[in-house]
C-alpha cells in the first residue's frame, strides 16, 4: 500500500502521465488482489489535484459473524430440572447396582471389588453420552463412536444388575405379601369355622354348675351305681331309667366343655389375626392394571398379573439406566445456541 501510494505521488510531482492506475479491489478472504483500471490521459496538475483523494487499500471478503442466542428462563429451568432428575437417577442407580454387585462377594474383599466394578460401570454409563456428544461436536467422529460403543456395553451390564436387584426385591416383596395373604386367609377360615360350630352350641350353663348338678343327681342312681360303674355302662332298662338324669347332665357337661374350648381357640385365632395387615391379594397393582387394560380394550387385550410384573421390572430397570442420556439433554439445553 505504501509503495503504490508513494509511486502515485512521485509521478504526479514529476509531471509523469501514467498510462494506468493500479488499485486494489475486493478479493476473496485473506487474498488481496489488484485490478488494472484503464483511464484516459490526464494533466499532471489535474492528477496532482486529485491525487490526495486516491486511497489504495485492500478490501477483504466479509466473513460471517456468529452471534449467540440468549437463553430463555424456561429453557434454563427445564435444563436444571432435567439435570437434577438425572443426578437423582444416577445416585439411585449407583447405589442399587453397587449393593447388588457387592452381594455376590463371598468375602469382604470380593464384595468390595465387585462393588467397585459396579460403581465404575455405572459411572461410565452416566458420563459417556455427554462425552460422546462433545466429541462429536468437536468433529472427533472416531472417538465419539468408540464412546457410544463403550456406553452400550456399560448400559448392558447396568441393566443386568438393575434387573437382578428389581426382580429380587420385588419378587421377595410379592412373596412376603403372598405369605401374609395365605396366613390371613387360613386364620380367617379357622375363625369362621369356629364361629359356626360355636353358634350351634346352645348350652349356656357353666361347667362348674353342671358338675354340681351331676353331684346332686347321683344319689338317685345309687341302686345301680355299682352295677353300671357309676352310670358309665348302662345296659339294662332299669339302669337306664335310674341314670337318665346323670347321663343328661354329663352330655350337657361335654357340650359346655366344648363350648369353652371353642371360645378359647377362637380368641387365640382372633389374637393372631388382629395384627396382620388387611391384605386381600399378593400384588394388587399388577392385578388391577391387568384388569383395567382388559376393561379399557373391551376384552381385546388380555394381560395377566405376571405380564404387568414383567413390565414393572423392565421400567424400574431401564429408567435409572438412562440417567446419562437425560444428563446429556440437560447439558444440551444449557449450552447457548449459535445463530
Amino acid at each position: 500500500m505504501a509503495c503504490l501510494q508513494a509511486r502515485q505521488w512521485w509521478n504526479a510531482c514529476n509531471g509523469v502521465e501514467p498510462d494506468e492506475l493500479v488499485l486494489c479491489t475486493t478479493a476473496p478472504l485473506a487474498t488481496p488482489s489488484t485490478a488494472v483500471v484503464r483511464s484516459s490521459p490526464v494533466e499532471p496538475r489535474a492528477l496532482a489535484r486529485h491525487a490526495p483523494t486516491i486511497q489504495v487499500a485492500p478490501a477483504f471478503e466479509a466473513k460471517p459473524i456468529q452471534s449467540f442466542a440468549r437463553r430463555s428462563a424456561g429453557r434454563t429451568v427445564l435444563a436444571l430440572v432435567l439435570a437434577f432428575a438425572a443426578i437423582g437417577l444416577a445416585v439411585v442407580g449407583l447405589t442399587v447396582n453397587t449393593r447388588f454387585a457387592a452381594s455376590f462377594g463371598q468375602t469382604a474383599e470380593a464384595a468390595l471389588l465387585l462393588a467397585a466394578i459396579g460403581l465404575t460401570i455405572d459411572l461410565l454409563a452416566v458420563v459417556l453420552p455427554s462425552a460422546a456428544g462433545q466429541l462429536w461436536r468437536d468433529r472427533n467422529v472416531l472417538s465419539a463412536s468408540a464412546a457410544w460403543a463403550i456406553w452400550v456395553v456399560a448400559l448392558g451390564m447396568t441393566l443386568l444388575a438393575a434387573i437382578g436387584f428389581a426382580a429380587t426385591n420385588i419378587g421377595d416383596g410379592v412373596a412376603g405379601r403372598s405369605r401374609l395373604v395365605a396366613e390371613a386367609g387360613a386364620l380367617a377360615a379357622d375363625a369362621t369355622r369356629l364361629r359356626t360350630e360355636r353358634a350351634g352350641l346352645t348350652e349356656d350353663r357353666a361347667v362348674a354348675t353342671i358338675e354340681a348338678e351331676i353331684q346332686r343327681a347321683q344319689p338317685a342312681a345309687a341302686a345301680v351305681w355299682k352295677q353300671t360303674a357309676g352310670c358309665s355302662d348302662v345296659t339294662l332298662a332299669a339302669s337306664g331309667a335310674a341314670c337318665a338324669e346323670v347321663l343328661k347332665l354329663r352330655r350337657a357337661l361335654g357340650v359346655a366343655q366344648r363350648r369353652d374350648a371353642l371360645d378359647a381357640e377362637l380368641r387365640a385365632v382372633e389374637a393372631r389375626l388382629a395384627p396382620l395387615p388387611a391384605i386381600t391379594t399378593s400384588d394388587p397393582q399388577a392385578a388391577m392394571a391387568a384388569d383395567l387394560v382388559g376393561w379399557i380394550s373391551g376384552g381385546h387385550i388380555s394381560l395377566t398379573p405376571e405380564d404387568i410384573h414383567r413390565m414393572r421390572v423392565t421400567g424400574l430397570t431401564i429408567i435409572p439406566a438412562l440417567a446419562g442420556i437425560i444428563f446429556m439433554f440437560a447439558t444440551t439445553l444449557l449450552r447457548t445456541a449459535r445463530r
